[in-house]
């Protein structure tokens, strides 16, 4: 039961989160720095938001197209409506599907559980040979 109210949970907090990241908005973000760490690649931009607000954020690149940025570029990021200087990522991003997938997924296998555990126990099959000699 406790797996299926925490899928339940995770499954309702990422919807959230999908639909806060909608409600966000688009923006130009200048480069102002480019780390390279093995085969990832992180950056760190400038962007103002669509209320005026300043911001500064590091994120992980997963667009192909912004692997090769250098310092002083611009780019185009999204950011979250609720926190616009903390939730950012690159226009383009659908990483934020693979939580939507797993909590689905969660959900799924611990209803089922939680069904095998609850459901009204069968009755023992018949011993093949009761009562005979």
């Amino acid at each position: 039961m406790f797996g299926l109210v925490f899928a339940i949970a995770l499954t309702a907090l990422a919807t959230w989160s999908m639909a806060d990241d909608r409600r966000g908005s688009e923006t130009v973000a200048k480069v102002l720095d480019v780390e390279h760490r093995g085969a990832r690649t992180f950056l760190t931009v400038r962007y103002t938001t669509s209320h005026g607000e300043v911001c500064q954020a590091d994120f992980r690149v997963s667009v192909d197209a912004n692997r090769a940025v250098s310092t002083g570029d611009r780019i185009r990021v999204r950011h979250a409506r609720s926190d616009p200087c903390l939730r950012v990522r690159e226009v383009g991003d659908q990483s934020g599907w693979l939580i939507i997938l797993v909590a689905v997924a969660l959900l799924i296998t611990f209803g089922i559980l939680t069904y095998l555990s609850w459901r009204r126990p069968r009755p023992p099959l018949p011993l093949r040979y009761a009562g005979m000699p």
